[in-house]
């Protein structure tokens, strides 16, 4: 699970080469650069699953926070996906710069029921502390086509972390796994 959520992220995002572009009539370069932390926390009581997952995501533009909520209850098969999905430009999350810890502050979030078609307000927080050593990835893409050439490449930190968090005021406990992730990415498009 951890290897495909840290392969999953390290594919969202993409940091650059430097190269000189002269020869190209036209040239696109997009540049992101961020962090993030995501947490999970599973239970298992008398029957039923409950899987609740945490992310938040500062880069250029702003904030994005996700949350999800699923359950299935093995005695009667019924079960709900809740998610929720909210973009702010406040400062709500903060990270230590070393991923040593990071902080989503409490904010509202509309949690939309696939199950029941339904959205509902609820409060979300949560605090992580890193754990382990800072590890380092990398990553470098060239394409050519014809006139056309793309390069991408990607240089993250991430770090194990414990979370703790709050939904509805509700304490979520000690998660069962999580991550702090710092990301800087760079796109480049290029035609002849």
């Amino acid at each position: 699970m951890k290897k495909l959520v840290t392969g999953l992220f390290v594919l969202m995002v993409l940091l650059s080469l430097a190269i000189s572009a002269e020869a190209f009539e036209s040239k696109s370069i997009y540049r992101d650069e961020g962090v993030a932390a995501y947490a999970s926390w599973y239970e298992y009581t008398d029957g039923v699953h409950t899987d609740k997952f945490i992310q938040a995501t500062t880069s250029n533009d702003g904030t994005d926070i996700y949350v999800s909520i699923w359950t299935y209850d093995e005695n009667t098969g019924d079960w709900s996906d809740k998610w929720g999905h909210m973009f702010t430009q406040e400062n709500v999350f903060k990270i230590n710069n070393k991923l040593k810890s990071a902080t989503l502050s409490p904010v509202e979030i509309e949690l939309y029921d696939w199950n029941m078609g339904t959205v509902e307000t609820i409060n979300i927080a949560a605090q992580w502390t890193g754990v382990f050593d800072v590890t380092e990835s990398s990553y470098k893409y060239i394409s050519k086509y014809d006139d056309f050439m793309s390069k991408y490449s990607d240089k993250s930190s991430f770090r194990e972390a414990t979370a703790t968090g709050s939904i509805n005021d509700e304490d979520l406990g000690t998660s069962d796994y999580g991550e702090l992730i710092k990301f800087k990415s760079v796109s480049m498009y290029m035609e002849k």
